[in-house]
């Protein structure tokens, strides 16, 4: 099982992080429980392979997802399309200040 663990889980957990990613990007809620989950995993590879600085990467990540996951809830429910986008970027005033 040890040597699974060194060859293959890092791949499994890669994989996985990108499936998270993937959903987070599509705005599906459970992409963030995907990537949150990942996290635990990634934990367990660390305490199982002792290489215990992937644990502050895990708990870091899944701080970042949270934060990212509240700011992506109370940005409404619309989806930011390319127009959308667009028009936000050009609608801000940019202050360039010549040296």
């Amino acid at each position: 099982m040890q040597q699974w663990i060194n060859d293959y889980a890092h791949w499994v957990l890669a994989c996985i992080g990108v499936s998270g990613i993937y959903f987070v990007g599509r705005k599906t809620l459970w992409g963030w429980f995907v990537l949150l989950f990942n996290e635990c995993l990634w934990i367990a590879y660390a305490i199982a392979t002792g290489q215990y600085g992937f644990i502050f990467a895990a708990v870091a990540y899944g701080a970042v997802y949270i934060r990212s996951y509240l700011h992506w809830k109370d940005s409404g429910s619309e989806k930011l399309s390319w127009n959308n986008f667009l028009k936000l970027i050009w609608s801000r005033k940019i202050d360039i200040q010549n040296t």
